[in-house]
């Protein structure tokens, strides 16, 4: 028996909309059986012409045609197996690029409801969600739906605009706060640098989604600093970049250590308090590591790892500077975020995950953002947000048949141009805040705490 973990179900939304025309791939195969009837047709008349000449004496020049015309027969038969596996290939190009089952349904998540009960019925709303959630725990529920909908641009917009009416509930205040805590703590600077005593190691190439996210996860995280892991891909004299960036490591806001909730609140702010500390130390890691203008890169992060990554791939000024070709998330709130041009973002989600939902807002309907999302309740906000389990998502999506996937790994692998001959190498780069000497008389920052409930 295999010991395999069994692979969640999937729901696959958004992306497709700028997919390939299969109507066209269809055709093209279809055009190809009259050149591979043509064939048969040379081919049984090579046949009929070599029983003929079976009765001729076998003079030299009827042993010359009896071998031109097996000459024949047999460049007949390998231009109709050719002509065949070509169709063959192509209409199943059209069928993985076209919507799977995993399009025909988006999983219903609690947390999306809890709001509604708790400000509805208080502490009875609460409870009654309880139940629901019980509920939908031993029993993902999903709806069904058209891909039209998805399709729709009106219906998109729509979407769209709601959403960022919810989200900017919590972005307003994301942003205020994250404003206060920098006002209150004075000048600060990041400070970058290779992490001492750690040469660059080698590490194999990941040219799928599920080997891409599992060597991620086997990054290390530390509590006292914060870091980033940066790999060069070397392709003969091509090279490209993967920057690794992990998520919240300290639930302060006014240590040193940048992945923290001031982080937290930068990135939950829609961008209403500017760039993040975090986004600010990735693309100076990547400039220590060596990175020529005009070399691909490609960023990977989990919970405010992909947030900050979101933002970076959002920014059309640092897209464009650091040619960011691809971005994937897993278990992050990045709503927020639009891909800028030639970027494409896929987020990982599961629906019992609450980080996905701290920006209140569903990720967007548009063009080249790809959400993969799965609903597995472990009861344990830490079981729900854990990087093996997104580990899984990928590998769902990868064997799942999606378009999507196909599109999106081959334009991945393509735009960075890697395969099986890249050589990779990583390099760790420690980050640390720097903050001016708080004034003795300034408690705003403390006062602030407290208004907020912190401790």
């Amino acid at each position: 028996m295999s010991s395999e973990i069994k692979l969640p179900p999937i729901s696959v939304s958004g992306g497709h909309q700028m997919g390939i025309d299969t109507g066209t791939i269809r055709a093209s195969a279809h055009a190809l059986t009259p050149p591979a009837t043509s064939a048969l047709q040379v081919q049984q008349t090579a046949n009929d012409a070599l029983s003929a000449a079976a009765s001729l004496p076998r003079i030299p020049i009827v042993v010359a045609l009896i071998q031109s015309l097996l000459t024949l027969r047999q460049a007949a038969a390998d231009t109709c197996t050719h002509i065949v596996t070509l169709k063959r290939n192509l209409l199943g190009a059209a069928e993985r690029y076209e919507n799977s089952e995993a399009r025909s349904r988006k999983y219903v998540s609690s947390l999306d409801s809890l709001p509604f009960f708790v400000l509805g019925g208080g502490a009875l709303g609460y409870s009654l969600w309880k139940e629901w959630d019980k509920k939908l725990a031993t029993n993902p529920l999903w709806i069904e739906r058209g891909a039209w909908e998805d399709d729709n641009p009106l219906l998109a917009f729509l979407g769209n605009a709601n959403e960022d009416y919810r989200g900017m509930f919590l972005a307003i205040p994301s942003a205020i706060l994250a404003l206060e805590i920098k006002l209150s703590r004075g000048p600060s600077s990041l400070k970058v640098a290779p992490k001492i005593g750690a040469k660059r190691s080698n590490v194999p190439v990941p040219l799928d989604a599920y080997g891409l996210v599992t060597q991620f996860n086997q990054a290390k995280a530390y509590p006292d600093h914060g870091e980033i892991r940066v790999v060069k891909y070397r392709t003969g004299k091509n090279i490209a970049w993967r920057v690794d960036i992990r998520g919240t490591q300290v639930w302060s806001a006014r240590g040193p250590h940048p992945q923290d909730m001031r982080t937290n609140l930068q990135t939950n702010a829609a961008g209403l308090a500017g760039s993040s500390d975090m986004t600010k130390a990735v693309t100076r890691a990547l400039d220590q590591a060596g990175y020529h203008r005009g070399q691909p890169v490609e960023l990977i992060g989990h919970s405010q790892g992909g947030a900050v990554a979101a933002q970076i791939g959002a920014n059309p000024y640092l897209a464009k500077k650091y040619n960011v070709k691809s971005v994937v998330t897993m278990g992050s709130n990045i709503g927020s975020f639009r891909p800028a041009r030639g970027v494409h973002i896929v987020a990982l989600e599961n629906g019992a995950d609450v980080v996905p939902r701290l920006d209140g807002r569903a990720n967007p309907n548009v063009p080249n953002l790809t959400t993969v999302q799965t609903y597995r309740d472990n009861q344990g906000l830490g079981a729900n947000h854990s990087k093996e389990l997104y580990a899984q998502i990928a590998k769902a999506w990868q064997h799942s048949g999606d378009g999507d996937y196909y599109r999106f790994i081959e334009t991945r692998n393509h735009n960075l141009g890697i395969n099986k001959s890249t050589t990779a190498s990583a390099q760790s780069f420690v980050v640390n805040r720097e903050e001016a000497p708080q004034p003795e008389s300034s408690k705003a920052f403390e006062k602030l705490l407290q208004s907020w409930g912190a401790s």
